[in-house]
């Protein structure tokens, strides 16, 4: 398996595209390694590429009145990005950093362009992208408002199974909205239940 089988299979599922297609799509690609703990985008910097995890895993998070906030986790055979800064070329207001060493197969913006215009094929991935983006926004401000922290845990726990092995305590505990403390509290709660 080359390096670029896993985005092709990934974008596969999405859109049915030609040899040459893929080919002018593969010359674009930007392959990236990153250390743990490495940034791949800080607050103030513009996004300039969509990036493709093929290996790691990654946390979003903001950062208000000193405290930080997870906004999402990004696994293998997803994209990590600041989608708003990387459409608009405005600085970000997320934060991206590599919990475990990680492998990205990216596209900048200028390149995302060309491929555009010479391929409706790819404009139209990129709209369907889009799509799936907003409704995971969506979806995920409605978990914010209407399920509680233990829902939120269990859904994230059922989404993502290796999380646990793969994300320290905390981040998950600010991802779900709640202290490190709560969430040990949720954690005994859920084990006393299934005992």
């Amino acid at each position: 398996m080359d390096e670029f089988s896993s985005i092709r299979k990934f974008i596969s599922q999405i859109v049915q595209f030609t040899e040459d297609e893929w080919q002018a799509q593969q010359a674009a690609f930007i392959r990236r390694w990153l250390k743990k703990g490495e940034y791949l985008l800080r607050e103030g910097q513009i996004c300039s590429h969509v990036s493709f995890i093929n290996k790691g895993v990654f946390r979003v998070f903001n950062i208000v009145n000193d405290n930080e906030y997870t906004a999402y986790f990004a696994f293998e055979n997803d994209y990590v990005t600041d989608y708003k800064s990387f459409l608009t070329r405005k600085p970000s207001f997320d934060n991206i950093v590599a919990l475990e060493d990680a492998e990205l197969i990216q596209l900048d913006y200028e390149s995302m362009q060309r491929l555009y215009e010479m391929y409706p094929i790819w404009q139209k991935y990129g709209r369907l992208i889009t799509e799936q983006v907003f409704i995971e926004t969506a979806e995920r401000t409605q978990s914010l408002l209407l399920k509680s922290p233990e829902e939120r845990y269990l859904q994230m726990i059922a989404e993502h199974p290796q999380i646990l092995d793969r994300v320290p305590l905390k981040y998950i505990a600010s991802f779900i909205g709640v202290t490190p403390e709560a969430l040990s509290r949720i954690r005994k709660r859920i084990s006393v239940k299934q005992n």
